[in-house]
């Protein structure tokens, strides 16, 4: 039997005759894992609520009511109260305070997004922000968007509900069990997929084509384990298009007749991967990483490697010779390219192939700058590929003499993520280029979506926001990430991970009460930690490293022999940083005694970043 998402529905009239002891015990029931807060709150609502529903009657007896639903697959995010009629959807978030907090307005604003965006049940629905905290005793306002009554404004609210129908009329039960189809995360769907579960229907994904596109792609294993030959198979996509799901999805196909490994060179992304669907403790039968892989079939073992298909992920950034060469210490010589064509050579006879997914931009390690033109010298020494790639990738291996099997299906044009993650995307890159009037004008426009940035020089004033904002949504993900040049961010009382930290598992997936988890807010993720990731609400301890001239952003001189262009490559690290928030991003800069600082400062709100109280 499926176990129900809220602790009670009904309509009006049932709920006024309802006991409170009644009401009480399928709240206790269903919230006990929340502890007696939510509980305690709960109890000095349930009176307020009864009693400004009492005045409503007859008129709005009808209208349903449904008590913390929750969200599915959402890490257990509940609006209070949901309230249904005239084609208008009320959610309702009630505070045991007297004075309103951003973070309030903040939390029932996201409700009402994501409800907007995945819950069938509001479609053609007019959505509405209420925050009611319980001590208000003020005249009912507006601020941002958020309507915020006193408890004794409700009734007024219903009645003014209950004018002539305008709309549909509450279903209680249709709305409940109406589809919730969020775009899962990147681990949520490695697990699903891992536990041999079928991913939630995902209607961007059907429209951009990828279950075709895994298909595909499964023919040609199939077709060149047949033919006993070796294929590498280029797939490209835009940010957010699904190139890492479709790989993943790829290696847990059982429709391949050769075994799969995926691969990345992103330790931290596959360490995250391993822990959770290890279920704390590493997996690592499907995700595995590239350095280990390549040490194991190329310097520790003899025999042909086990994995016929690897999938290789981010492969326009793959490292090229002279960074190997530093890596591994001189044990292995070749681009990593290179070195993946040489595992299959040593097996000539056996089929082999090279899924590259290939992204654009996000540069930020040394080394990583060769792009597709390693692929290219790799299959030409190798001489024994077959090459299928999407048009635009096909042309540098046909101008070196390659033949290639044009596929347009392998290049997927459309992002998965909703057009507020674009809109999140385009206002970083306007920031970056130093079109700051550009950016405020995006900036606003993600307001709107419910993205909230903003931007303070009190580090301790962000971390008490992001604890109020999620205060009683334990699967919510909120750490600090830091610049990797950010060298006093300790000062601050910001711990930044080392590059070799082998408890990101922990700290991505563990809530606030584990020592590791990143919502303790004291450990921070560089951007090679958190590159491939992402939190619910990030904030960026912003540096001295990139800081606003006036004119334009200047890098810190950064004297590193391995970088071709220091400035891009840092550029990129912000760029990475400051796209990883899926609810919101705060942005932290210190007060240093230098003016580039407050300079930074004001080009962020400039931009369109929100100053915040602190």
């Amino acid at each position: 039997m499926t176990e129900p998402t809220y602790a009670w529905a009904g309509d009006v009239a049932t709920f006024v005759a309802t006991p409170d002891e009644e009401l009480l015990e399928a709240l206790t029931r269903f919230l006990r894992e929340t502890g007696a807060p939510q509980l305690l709150a709960w109890h000095r609502s349930i009176g307020v609520l009864r009693e400004q529903l009492r005045r409503c009657l007859p008129d709005a007896g009808g209208f349903g009511l449904v008590l913390e639903f929750e969200l599915p697959r959402s890490g257990g995010r509940r609006p209070d109260l949901i309230v249904l009629e005239n084609g208008i959807v009320l959610v309702v978030e009630f505070k045991n305070r007297v004075e309103v907090e951003l973070a309030d307005l903040d939390q029932v604003r996201s409700y009402v997004r994501d409800l907007e965006d995945y819950h069938e049940g509001c479609q053609g629905r007019r959505l509405l922000p209420i925050l009611i905290p319980i001590g208000m005793q003020g005249e009912p306002f507006e601020r941002d968007g958020v309507r915020v009554i006193p408890p004794s404004a409700l009734g007024d609210l219903m009645r003014e509900l209950s004018a002539p129908a305008r709309g549909r009329r509450a279903d209680v039960i249709g709305w409940t069990s109406a589809p919730y189809r969020p775009l899962p995360s990147l681990v949520e769907a490695a697990r699903l997929l891992f536990e041999h579960q079928p991913l939630p229907r995902i209607r961007r994904a059907e429209s951009a084509r990828i279950p075709e596109t895994i298909s595909l792609i499964e023919s040609i294993v199939r077709d060149t384990a047949e033919r006993r030959v070796r294929s590498l198979v280029l797939l490209a996509g835009v940010p957010g298009s699904g190139k890492t799901l479709v790989g993943l999805q790829l290696v847990h196909s059982r429709k391949l007749p050769l075994s799969a490994v995926f691969l990345s060179g992103n330790g931290p992304l596959i360490q995250v991967l391993q822990y959770a669907l290890g279920g704390g403790k590493p997996r690592r039968e499907f995700v595995q990483d590239l350095r280990s892989f390549l040490r194991d079939n190329l310097v520790r073992l003899r025999a042909p490697c086990r994995e016929r298909v690897v999938v290789f992920d981010e492969a326009q950034r793959a490292w090229d010779r002279d960074r190997v060469l530093l890596k591994h210490k001189g044990r292995l010589v070749g681009s990593e390219p290179e070195l993946l064509t040489r595992i299959a050579d040593r097996s000539p006879d056996e089929p082999f192939v090279l899924v590259a997914l290939m992204g654009e931009g996000q540069e930020i390690h040394a080394g990583e700058e060769a792009g597709l033109a390693q692929w290219v010298e790799a299959v030409r020494a190798s001489q024994a590929w077959e090459v299928v790639a999407p048009p635009h990738l096909a042309e540098p291996f046909q101008q070196g003499g390659l033949p290639v099997r044009v596929e347009p299906l392998l290049n997927l044009t459309a992002t998965l993520r909703s057009h507020r993650a674009l809109q999140v995307a385009g206002w970083v890159d306007l920031l970056l280029a130093g079109q700051l009037e550009q950016a405020s004008d995006v900036a606003a426009a993600l307001r709107n979506c419910e993205f909230v940035i903003y931007v303070a020089r009190d580090l301790e004033a962000l971390r008490s926001y992001a604890r109020d904002r999620y205060a009683f949504e334990p699967g919510k993900r909120y750490g600090l990430l830091v610049s990797s040049k950010f060298r006093k961010a300790v000062l601050y009382g910001v711990q930044p991970l080392r590059a070799d930290y082998w408890y990101y598992g922990e700290w991505y997936e563990e809530g606030p009460s584990h020592p590791r988890s990143a919502c303790r807010l004291e450990l921070a993720a560089t951007e090679f930690g958190c590159q491939g990731l992402e939190l619910d609400l990030p904030i960026v301890c912003w540096g001295p490293d990139l800081t606003w001239s006036g004119r334009d952003w200047i890098v810190r001189p950064e004297r590193n022999r391995h970088v071709i262009d220091p400035r891009r490559i840092r550029r990129n690290a912000y760029r990475v940083l400051l796209t990883r928030g899926r609810d919101g991003l705060c942005i932290f800069v210190p007060r240093e005694s230098f003016p580039e600082m407050d300079l930074t400062y004001e080009a962020l709100q400039m931009a369109g970043a929100v100053a915040y109280p602190g």
